[in-house]
């Protein structure tokens, strides 16, 4: 529970800060992890980065104050964070399909995000598989890429390393059929860096980089289906309902999904996520 507790906290926090400067080692002090930890955390519980929460809450906030004052646009551009009103008025009607201007006028239809509220939801009728392994550790070889929460393009690095035969030469030097997927954490700015690999004992091999991971404990989550959007809510509720009610807390070193097979889109598709962990 307490973790919820300090989820809604960031959210008070943001609220009382959105025509002010949100400072991301405050959020860390709340949230008491990095806050690349929670922003990732945070995008796989509501479906969108805290970047664009903050966004879309100051941009509501701001259509708000254009109809009910007469305040110059450059001024509330700037009150909500934008250094010119061009900027502000990109980013407003993207969001809201017309300019600062038109939203003043009258039966304009704007749209309106409201502030987040976190629960804990206690559900007993999908269970969540899961096992507690000791590990000693281990060495994996993969190509890494850098991504971000912002710019995800992990997807396609998978497929380029299909197409261009990385995947077939993991499979070579592998201590079995198993490709992984490493992310080893987000920094403040939602970047993380990302590795698509394989368990080996080899070494050396020209075009691949090695990472040692060491001896700890794992929590290992079954996802069974097409692995979008299957995943997804896997990790989802991992961190919605599984983490908070538990006695681990995430450790510091990086996650894993390990993938079995390679029809994806398979209804018996199976995927593990494997979550490095210390006691409460």
């Amino acid at each position: 529970m307490e973790w919820i507790e300090r989820l809604n906290e960031v959210i008070s926090y943001i609220e009382e800060h959105l025509d002010d400067e949100i400072s991301n080692e405050a959020i860390g002090k709340i949230v008491v992890c990095p806050v690349g930890s929670f922003q990732r955390t945070f995008s796989l519980m509501t479906g969108i980065t805290l970047s664009e929460y903050i966004r879309r809450r100051r941009l509501t906030k701001a259509a708000f104050e254009l109809q009910s004052t007469d305040c110059k646009v450059i001024d509330i551009a700037v009150k909500y964070g934008y250094e010119s009103s061009d900027a502000f008025c990109v980013a407003f009607k993207k969001m809201h399909g017309i300019t600062p201007i038109a939203a003043r006028q009258q039966n304009i239809k704007l749209k309106s995000y409201p502030c987040l509220a976190f629960e804990l939801r206690i559900k007993g009728d999908v269970e969540m598989n899961y096992r507690v392994v000791e590990r000693e550790d281990f060495r994996v070889a993969g190509k890494i890429v850098t991504s971000s929460l912002e710019n995800n393009i992990i997807p396609e690095f998978w497929d380029q390393c299909k197409k261009d035969g990385t995947v077939d030469r993991l499979l070579e030097i592998g201590v079995n059929s198993s490709t992984l997927g490493m992310c080893f954490g987000y920094n403040d700015e939602g970047i993380n860096d990302y590795m698509v690999g394989i368990e080996t004992s080899n070494e050396g091999i020209e075009g691949m980089k090695y990472v040692v991971v060491p001896k700890s404990t794992w929590l290992v989550f079954e996802s069974i289906g097409p692995v979008s959007p299957t995943l997804e809510n896997t990790w989802g509720r991992i961190y919605g309902e599984f983490l908070p009610q538990s006695i681990y807390k995430q450790a510091a070193l990086p996650t894993m999904e390990k993938y079995f097979g390679s029809d994806v889109d398979a209804d018996d598709y199976r995927v593990e996520v494997w979550i490095p962990v210390v006691k409460e």
